[in-house]
C-alpha cells in the first residue's frame, strides 16, 4: 500500500486494521510502514490462507474509516471471487497447498505430490551441486529454449535466475546460478527435490527432505515412483 495513504489513517503506523471479506467475515491485521511502502502484517498470512489467495489473484480495498478495509478479491481472470467460491478452492482433506501442487501425506507415511503441470523428481547429490539436468521430454513438452536462463522459484517466493546449456543428448543443464539457489532454497545432499513447470522458463523447486515421495500427473516425467491420472 502507497506510504501516501497514511494520511488518510490519521496517526503514525503501525495501525491495527480490520478487513471485511466479501462475506462479511471481519479479519484483524496490523499495518506497518517499512521501506517503500505500507504493509499488512500480524493476521495478514491468515487471510491470505483462509481465501487460497495465490500468485496472480488481486484484491480492492475500500476504505469506510477508523481504519476498516471491505476487500474485494478478483482471480487471474480478473472474475470477483466470493466466500463460497474461496471454500471450494480450500482443502479440507488435511492437504498442503504448495506452489500449484498438491501435497499429501498418507497414512503409510508416503507423501504424494500431485500436479497438473509438467513435473520431476531428483535427489541431489554432491556431483549434482554446481549442475542439475531436466529431462529431454519436459524441455520438448514446455518448449524450452536452449541456452535461455530460467527463474527457479521455491513456495516462499524466494528466486532465482539460473543459466542453461544443454547436452548432447537433448536434455537441458542448469548451471551457473543453481549452486547459488541451492543455498538459497536450503537444499542439501540427499533431499528430494520436485521441479515444477508452471510457466514458460518457470520453475517451482520444492524440496522434500526426508519423504518417500510419489508424483501423481499427468506430465509427471523422470521418476521411479508415480502414477498418471
Amino acid at each position: 500500500m502507497p506510504t501516501a495513504f497514511v494520511d488518510k489513517l490519521r496517526g503514525t503506523p503501525p495501525f491495527k486494521c480490520v478487513l471485511r471479506d466479501p462475506g462479511g467475515q471481519s479479519w484483524n491485521v496490523t499495518l506497518k510502514e517499512r521501506a517503500g511502502g505500507l504493509f499488512f502484517c500480524n493476521g495478514w498470512p491468515k487471510f491470505v490462507m483462509h481465501h487460497c489467495l495465490d500468485e496472480g489473484d488481486f484484491l480492492v480495498l475500500y476504505y469506510t474509516g477508523k481504519h476498516k478495509f471491505d476487500v474485494k478479491i478478483y482471480d487471474e481472470s480478473a472474475c470477483e471471487m466470493d466466500l463460497e467460491v474461496s471454500k471450494r478452492r480450500r482443502l479440507t482433506d488435511g492437504s498442503i497447498m504448495s506452489g500449484k501442487a498438491v501435497i499429501e501425506e498418507t497414512p503409510s507415511g508416503l507423501t504424494v505430490f500431485k500436479s497438473k503441470y509438467s513435473c520431476s523428481m531428483k535427489t541431489l547429490v554432491k556431483c549434482k551441486l554446481y549442475e542439475m539436468t531436466i529431462p529431454r521430454r519436459i524441455v520438448i513438452a514446455e518448449g524450452l529454449e536452449k541456452g535461455k536462463p530460467v527463474k527457479l522459484q521455491d513456495p516462499k517466493k524466494r528466486s532465482q535466475i539460473v543459466n542453461t546449456t544443454v547436452t548432447k543428448d537433448g536434455r537441458l543443464k542448469l548451471t551457473k546460478g543453481w549452486s547459488q539457489s541451492c543455498r538459497e532454497f536450503e537444499i542439501s545432499i540427499g533431499d528430494e527435490i520436485v521441479f515444477e513447470f508452471v510457466k514458460p522458463n518457470v520453475i517451482l523447486v520444492h524440496n522434500l527432505r526426508g519423504k518417500v515421495v510419489i508424483l501423481e500427473g499427468p506430465k509427471v516425467v523422470d521418476s521411479s515412483n508415480y502414477k498418471k491420472f
